[in-house]
């Protein structure tokens, strides 16, 4: 009975033992191994729509989804990308000198601090905390945002190496599933519920939130970019972001940038940013949410936004996404707990 014991607690340090070394060995590409699991998921529906069109050949459908996700992610973000970083920088030029990017903002400062001096404000200290704010954002935004779009080596082997290990996540990615989930000790039923969950979520959370966050950071930067307001691309990003937060987010953009085009004298430019900021941009998650996610297991809005911003305090820009996919992950395993206890929570929770 104690050699038996001997001979497990061995074998299962062997294992763990071999799995760290391995994980230790690959630890430098994990980010590649990351954004494979992602596309894979996220993705795997248009894999099976190419595999009935070409009558089964996995690895053609595999091929044709690769392809797809090279003109629908890569190259657009490589094109805005650069549009971002080099509005990122000149935006921290200005702001590192003390100098405020643009006059509107001047102005609704100015506007702003007349309309609270009479209740003893100091005008001077809104203007220098509102400058501080904006060069702390810059200071910690615009570098991530360089680092992110450099076109290193380093950055085209990892896309090199996702891309590689997608094509065979995608084609083989069922067999490769069932064999984790018969070697996995947590029961079949079990992992298969899990991965279903973790999957639902995942999906959900990119067809709810971030193609919508996409769509109203690109009309948000298209406005901007129409109405003449600088580092329209820039400001695009930061609304995609921003349309994180349920019902405010974009209007923390464009409702202060239209009143100061109001305030300066472009007062039709204003008006349309504030219709289009309100009728448009604003109502769009609205109109586009039940359209996209349906019934599906959509993750509520605050955990995105909480997993944002610890994902990016973590991981920097990329952290947009990797820290959903975490919170994605926690909440599949809750409701696993949830799912596989439900007899004992109901009797004794």
């Amino acid at each position: 009975m104690h050699f038996a014991t001997l001979q497990t607690g061995l074998f299962i340090f062997l294992i763990a033992t071999a799995t760290a070394l391995f994980g230790w060995l690959i630890h430098d590409y994990m980010q590649p191994v990351f954004w494979t699991i992602v596309f894979a998921i996220v993705f795997y529906p248009l894999y099976r729509y190419f595999l009935r069109k070409t009558k089964e050949r996995g690895s053609l459908s595999a091929v044709l989804t690769i392809l797809s996700i090279l003109v629908i992610v890569f190259v657009p973000l490589s094109i805005l990308g650069s549009l971002i970083v080099n509005e990122a920088l000149t935006l921290y030029g200005k702001l590192s000198a003390g100098s405020v990017p643009w006059q509107g903002f001047a102005v609704l400062l100015e506007y702003t601090g007349a309309l609270v001096a009479p209740f003893g404000i100091d005008v001077a200290v809104i203007e220098t905390r509102a400058l501080e704010w904006l060069q702390a954002l810059a200071t910690h935004i615009g570098p991530e945002l360089v680092n992110a779009g450099r076109a290193t080596a380093s950055t085209a082997i990892g896309i090199g190496i996702t891309l590689y290990l997608l094509f065979f996540a995608l084609r083989d990615g069922e067999h490769i599933l069932e064999r984790i989930i018969h070697a996995l000790p947590l029961g079949d039923k079990k992992e298969r519920l899990l991965v279903q969950k973790f999957s639902a979520t995942v999906r959900a959370m990119f067809r709810g939130t971030f193609i919508i966050a996409i769509i109203q950071g690109a009309l948000g930067g298209l406005l901007f970019a129409l109405v003449g307001i600088p580092s329209a691309a820039l400001w695009g990003f930061v609304m995609g972001i921003l349309a994180l937060i349920p019902a405010i987010g974009t209007a923390l953009v464009w409702l202060p940038a239209g009143v100061a085009l109001i305030l300066t004298g472009s007062v039709w430019q204003g008006v349309i940013v504030l219709l289009v900021g309100a009728f448009v941009i604003g109502l769009i998650d609205n109109i586009l949410r039940p359209v996209l996610v349906g019934k599906r297991a959509a993750m509520p809005d605050a955990l995105v936004l909480l997993s944002v911003i610890g994902g990016l305090s973590l991981f920097g820009v990329t952290g947009i996404i990797i820290g959903p996919v975490i919170t994605a992950f926690f909440l599949a395993m809750w409701q696993l707990f949830e799912y596989d206890y439900a007899e004992e929570l109901e009797t004794r929770g």
